[in-house]
């Protein structure tokens, strides 16, 4: 790839959040991808603290506000205040956008205030990259059609993604593209070496079953709590479970394992470096009522755990395939989740090394060097 192609080009990143998601892991790696294949200027529009971190990067941060430690990180009210202070921000990204006249906006989140300045800047580039599995009622339908067909691209993850932005909202298929968010690189594979922490180590002394997410509504733990409980009940075997992240469903998680005296689950909390916990995991297990596409699997997958998942939409029900690169249960079936649990804890050595070979053949395609030859490619 001749990097001296796209010498001249100047990107915005704008993905507004509080908590930490995996969304704005995605966004940073667009950006390293980008500044190591293309040697474009990386603008990061930092407009509530979601950049902060990445000061130290070899990027141009643009600060409208650092307030992500002052209000509430999740649940409905910060939903809402994410939304309020991104509009608020429209006169701000005005300025920025004449001020250092990028050529690409690139979105991760609350896309439709990008594709606004579409009506200022006719030659301003905005691809929106659809993060989450995106639901579609009235005022939401209203807004894409609105605002996301402005779009010059969108990039997605999924086919059903791209089926339902051709059919629910009518958005052109020829600015439809499937780009997988650059997710991996060799410092996760670093990182999954160190140790683990002092206070958790005991965890590990047994066979650990592990899960990564927000507690949230969406990652469903609590049901895997109530399946796996039945699991170890029924088999008695010697294993802990354990739950890597933060979220407003962690009291009632809380309460669910000390009403039942549960022993060997554990809510470990976020974690700076998940994917040394990851690594030395038998099994990883993902819920999740809907994911896009559902960022841990791939995760696993580069790191040799193998997968049980729900079949939720889109990204593990279209990814996982059973018997081939990992296990799908049936959402909310608690026969078949405990069949598929079983069967995975029984695999012979041959069939978990055939599943981790084809399971690693799909996560490759998260790495940087893959994005930024799919993205410029679509660019140029």
């Amino acid at each position: 790839m001749n990097k001296n192609n796209n010498n001249s080009l100047k990107f915005f990143l704008w993905s507004p959040m509080l908590s930490n998601v995996g969304t704005n892991g995605a966004m940073i790696g667009m950006a390293k991808s980008l500044k190591k294949y293309s040697d474009a200027e990386i603008y990061l529009i930092n407009i509530l603290g979601e950049f902060t971190q990445y000061k130290k990067e070899n990027f141009f941060i643009i600060d409208f506000l650092k307030i992500n430690d002052l209000i509430p990180k999740t649940g409905k009210i910060s939903k809402y205040l994410i939304l309020i202070f991104s509009i608020l921000s429209i006169p701000f990204l005005i300025r920025q956008v004449l001020k250092y006249k990028p050529n690409i906006i690139i979105t991760g989140l609350v896309g439709f205030i990008p594709c606004i300045l579409k009506f200022l800047f006719k030659d301003l580039i905005v691809i929106n990259s659809i993060q989450g599995y995106p639901k579609f009622n009235f005022i939401r339908k209203f807004i894409w059609k609105m605002f996301y067909k402005k779009s010059d691209y969108l990039i997605t993850m999924t086919k059903q993604t791209k089926k339902d932005l051709e059919e629910i909202v009518g958005i052109d298929p020829k600015k439809i593209f499937t780009i997988e968010n650059p997710i991996l690189n060799r410092n996760i594979k670093m990182m999954s070496l160190e140790t683990i922490d002092n206070e958790d180590k005991f965890i590990f002394n047994k066979k650990v079953f592990c899960a990564i997410g927000r507690l949230t509504h969406q990652k469903n733990f609590m049901q895997l709590l109530k399946l796996v409980k039945k699991y170890s009940d029924q088999t008695n075997e010697d294993f802990n479970l354990i739950i890597l992240g933060e979220g407003e469903k962690r009291k009632e998680l809380e309460n669910y394992i000390e009403k039942n005296k549960i022993k060997n689950f554990y809510l470990l909390g976020f974690k700076d470096n998940p994917y040394k916990y990851l690594a030395k995991s038998n099994v990883y297990i993902c819920p999740s009522l809907w994911e896009e596409p559902g960022h841990t699997l791939m995760e696993a997958g580069y790191l040799n755990v193998p997968i049980l998942t729900s079949n939720c939409p889109n990204g593990p029900n279209e990814i996982i395939q059973n018997d081939y690169n990992g296990t799908k249960y049936e959402l909310g079936n608690k026969k078949d989740f405990f069949n598929k649990l079983k069967k995975i804890n029984s695999y012979e050595a041959s069939e978990k090394k055939k599943l981790l070979i084809n399971m690693k053949k799909i996560a490759i395609n998260y790495s940087q060097l893959r994005f930024a030859k799919k993205f410029l490619k679509l660019i140029n």
